[in-house]
């Protein structure tokens, strides 16, 4: 009696101690694979790739939180999937200039979240390419040089 009940205990403990690890280590692929943040001038630009054949109706949530990176995050905005399309992009205009801020993203269906990723948005506007024209001189001052006598 005594060795039955040694056994049994020795099978409860298995089953509370192994199968739950076993079913914990059974992950399932990630849906997004590439996740980056871009700081831009008083923005930020979030862009991320999603694996292909993933479950339709699936809705990211963009969580930003200012300062710290535990928190607290809120949502700014929600970025709905569409089956046949990998890339994503969203640029966050509401930021302010003097912070550093950490974004994540969640599936609320799948209970998926990838993040924190930290970023501090650039203080002055971007440099243009644009040159200003500059003026016709050239023919204008030619004319006036080689017009005036010369004194020999």
């Amino acid at each position: 009696m005594r060795n039955i009940a040694i056994s049994f205990l020795c099978l409860i403990f298995a089953v509370i101690f192994l199968i739950p690890e076993i079913t914990w280590s059974q992950k399932v692929d990630p849906t997004i694979l590439d996740f980056k943040v871009q700081a831009l001038y008083r923005a930020a630009k979030l862009t991320w790739k999603v694996k292909e054949g993933f479950k339709s109706g699936l809705s990211v949530q963009i969580l930003r939180a200012d300062t710290f990176e535990e928190g607290p995050y809120k949502e700014v905005d929600i970025v709905n999937l569409s089956p046949g399309k990998s890339t994503y992009e969203y640029v966050d205009k509401t930021m302010g200039a003097e912070a550093k801020y950490y974004y994540k993203l969640f599936i609320k269906e799948s209970d998926e979240s990838f993040g924190p990723i930290p970023t501090r948005p650039f203080f002055s506007p971007p440099a243009t390419r644009y040159q200003p024209p500059l003026p016709d001189w050239r023919s204008s001052y030619a004319l006036s040089l080689f017009s005036s006598p010369c004194k020999s």
